[in-house]
């Protein structure tokens, strides 16, 4: 059985190991989060086919909002054990490729603490959306996706697909 000072040493080891990995989350909402990325920000990611682009012929990065209102199919990532005990919350922000039939083709970290790091891209390449067209053609496209790891209830502007509680 561990006793309540063990429990306290463990704790302090759990706080010294987040420090020393660079917890580096915010609490605060990030206004960029939705802000285009270049195409090279999937780089290891290949795409074959057409792109939802606007009107210049740029790529479009549909934000974390426009995502929700198309996905058919949403999960919100788990809390690992670790964030759990140690009861650190903040926001990891993804980019996907996702392909013309609708399913996530490629996830990517952009930024969050890597701990969380797997836990949201296994989250993230479970959706899928509606296809999209674009002059009479299936297109892929690209997105952020924003998830909040909270040892809080969820707010109601958050999606529970979006939050990750412990």
């Amino acid at each position: 059985m561990v006793g309540v000072s063990d429990r306290m040493r463990l704790m302090q080891a759990c706080w010294v190991f987040l420090v020393l990995a660079g917890v580096s989350f915010s609490s605060g909402t990030l206004q960029d989060a939705d802000r285009p990325h270049p195409a090279a920000s999937l780089g290891s990611c290949t795409n074959e086919g057409p792109v939802l682009t606007d009107s210049g012929g740029e790529p479009i990065w549909l934000s974390t909002t426009a995502l929700l209102k198309n996905a058919t199919h949403c999960i919100a990532p788990q809390m690992p054990a670790l964030f759990r005990q140690a009861r650190i919350e903040g926001l990891v922000l993804v980019d996907i490729l996702v392909d013309e039939k609708g399913q996530v083709a490629c996830a990517q970290l952009i930024s969050g603490h890597p701990l969380v790091a797997g836990s949201a891209i296994d989250a993230a390449k479970d959706w899928t959306f509606r296809p999209k067209k674009q002059r009479g053609r299936a297109v892929s496209f690209y997105g952020h996706l924003r998830f909040h790891f909270s040892t809080g209830p969820t707010s109601k502007s958050e999606n529970p697909c979006t939050v990750a509680h412990w």
